[in-house]
């Protein structure tokens, strides 16, 4: 049920910067769907290999991407060089490359209670989305979900030329909120390499969005777990 309407609490947070994907949306559902339509599109059946052999070659890459070892453009194209290279696919690595933003763009849904949170904390408190990801997907993706409103700004790695866990992504995300204090910030996020470890250097808080409730490690610092997004609310609303 929305809360829409519902009387605001107090944020114990000055701004609140949320990831995107498999934290709002559920981004494996996306790469799922917009695989095999692409595959399908030139005429392969995509069985559960393809797209195994896919996120296994693409893993890396995204860890290069947050050491600043990669750019987004060479990701693209190289995972695809590699899935043609690991798999018995006979089709052109460029032209598939070029065309899966398009298909990841239309694709996916959103995390259960995603609207329920951000209906809640709109008004509250202000948000920012901060997301390593591609322009062309991730902000069609905000329009499709229905998601743009809620948000004071929109942090895209493939626009400022910077990914997360970097300082100066989270320095152009800070910067888009007038500056704040980074300890009255929280960030929110899945990923311990990125969203958590790059938000604690900035000096933010941060809640580990955990919904498979992996062992909490010792480092990145942690403010918070959250296994649910109705946990985050409870951990940003004052009573």
């Amino acid at each position: 049920m929305s809360t829409a309407n519902a009387p605001k609490s107090l944020s114990r947070y000055e701004v609140v910067l949320f990831d995107l994907d498999n934290t709002l949306s559920d981004f494996t559902s996306a790469q799922s769907a917009a695989l095999p339509a692409l595959l399908e599109d030139h005429g392969v059946a995509c069985g559960a290999d393809y797209l195994s052999s896919f996120q296994q070659v693409a893993a890396p890459l995204w860890t290069q991407l947050e050491a600043g070892e990669l750019t987004l453009d060479t990701l693209n194209d190289e995972r695809f060089r590699l899935l043609i290279e690991h798999t018995d696919l006979d089709l052109d690595p460029a032209l598939l490359a070029s065309q899966y933003l398009s298909w990841l763009s239309r694709s996916g849904t959103l995390w259960p209670g995603a609207i329920e949170l951000l209906d809640l904390l709109h008004g509250a408190v202000p948000m920012g989305l901060i997301t390593n990801g591609y322009s062309e997907v991730q902000r069609p993706r905000l329009e499709r979900f229905g998601l743009t409103h809620y948000f004071a700004s929109v942090t895209v790695s493939s626009e400022i030329g910077h990914a997360k866990p970097s300082s100066a992504f989270f320095d152009v995300a800070l910067a888009a909120h007038g500056n704040p204090d980074p300890a009255s910030v929280l960030v929110v996020g899945d990923s311990l390499s990125s969203d958590v470890a790059g938000g604690a250097a900035a000096g933010c808080a941060t809640c580990w969005f955990n919904p498979g409730r992996r062992p909490i490690p010792d480092a990145p610092r942690i403010n918070h777990v959250a296994t649910t997004l109705a946990d985050v609310a409870s951990m940003i609303l004052s009573t």
